[in-house]
């Protein structure tokens, strides 16, 4: 049972609630790109808090913030890059945090969230000697890293199969975001889940066929991935890595 302190407050939260226009609270939200940097980042900070108190409760968590974060970030992204890289470092902090979740269903939803944010934003093109993709896509490495030895073996899955979407969807946007969805296939080749492994090396294969020009600033990294693909027990598939890194 609640204390009786919490009680009152959430009796008091749900008269006050009960006494505001959802067309209002809806507007707040919408006009967020109006505010400026130190305004946003500020808006942006305390809904990450209010998400965070709102999926505090794992049995029962409430998405609510959680989804106007994701429409926050998606009406600010058009800001300029040092604005929008400030409001995305909190933002990433959070998605972060909520991808290791012990509820199974919020963080799939907040890696969605990622994938339809990445989807927009891969699509604006990146300056030569800049790394906002790399920033931008961080998160999902993070998630991946933060679930290597879950039992939620369905977090990999979804991760594995959001950076593949990407791939094939937005190859020719892609620049320095190589580098971080290289790692995530790394990564996947040392699983012990044999379709994850395949998956990866799949979207693999299929960027360095058709899209290696894209990659040759990231060489390093795809070495490193063929690398970790050739050492794995499949003898198919090392023989196939082995192939890719002779081309």
């Amino acid at each position: 049972a609640q204390p009786p302190n919490q009680q009152v407050l959430m009796r008091n939260s749900a008269i006050i609630a009960e006494q505001i226009d959802a067309n209002q609270i809806e507007t707040i939200f919408l006009q967020s790109e109006r505010l400026n940097t130190d305004a946003i980042l500020d808006f942006i900070e305390n809904l990450c808090r209010a998400s965070r108190d709102e999926l505090a409760d794992e049995d029962n968590p409430k998405k609510f913030c959680l989804q106007k974060l994701v429409e926050v970030a998606s009406l600010n992204m058009n800001r300029v890059r040092f604005q929008w890289q400030s409001i995305w470092r909190t933002l990433a902090e959070h998605f972060t945090w909520v991808g290791s979740h012990k509820n199974l269903h919020v963080v799939i939803y907040a890696i969605d969230s990622l994938r339809q944010l990445a989807d927009k934003f891969l699509e604006k093109e990146e300056r030569k000697n800049f790394s906002y993709q790399k920033m931008f896509l961080k998160p999902f490495e993070t998630i991946m890293l933060n679930n290597l030895h879950s039992k939620q073996k369905e977090v990999k899955e979804y991760v594995v199969m959001c950076i593949a979407a990407l791939c094939h969807q937005k190859a020719r946007y892609i620049k320095s975001g190589w580098e971080v969805i290289l790692g995530i296939f790394a990564l996947a080749a040392q699983d012990s889940e044999n379709h994850l492994v395949v998956q990866s090396f799949q979207s693999l294969e299929h960027a360095v066929t058709n899209h290696f020009p894209l990659l040759e600033e990231s060489f390093l990294e795809l070495v490193t991935c063929l690398g970790k693909f050739a050492m794995n027990s499949s003898g198919q598939l090392q023989t196939k890595a082995l192939n890719l890194l002779v081309v």
